[in-house]
């Protein structure tokens, strides 16, 4: 018995049209249309002087950094101060909030 192949099967297609995109015949329009990052919403938990910390949103935690908030003129958050961010990962691998901003516009 030969081993042919039958090609694609049941949407593994779609799986390779949503890796290469375009040369398959895809829009490139839809290809290389940005996606507006999502912004979740929490309150600071915890601010360290040292220019860390935690925002809680939804009964969990997570980390950012002074440098990561777009209102940074400011060398100190107060706890409890409302704000919205996007999700990103640090250098580790670890879940981080980023483009944190100070209310929740």
């Amino acid at each position: 018995m030969s081993n042919v192949w039958n090609g694609l099967q049941n949407g593994e297609m779609d799986e390779i049209n949503a890796l290469i995109g375009p040369s398959l015949g895809k829009s490139i329009a839809q290809a290389l249309e940005p996606r507006k990052p999502k912004r979740s919403k929490g309150v600071v938990k915890m601010f360290s002087e040292k220019g860390y910390g935690f925002i809680e949103t939804g009964g969990r935690s997570i980390f950012f950094h002074l440098s990561a908030c777009e209102d940074s003129d400011t060398a100190y958050i107060p706890l409890g101060q409302r704000v919205s961010y996007e999700v990103a990962t640090d250098k580790f691998g670890k879940p981080c909030a980023v483009n944190v901003r100070m209310g929740t516009r």
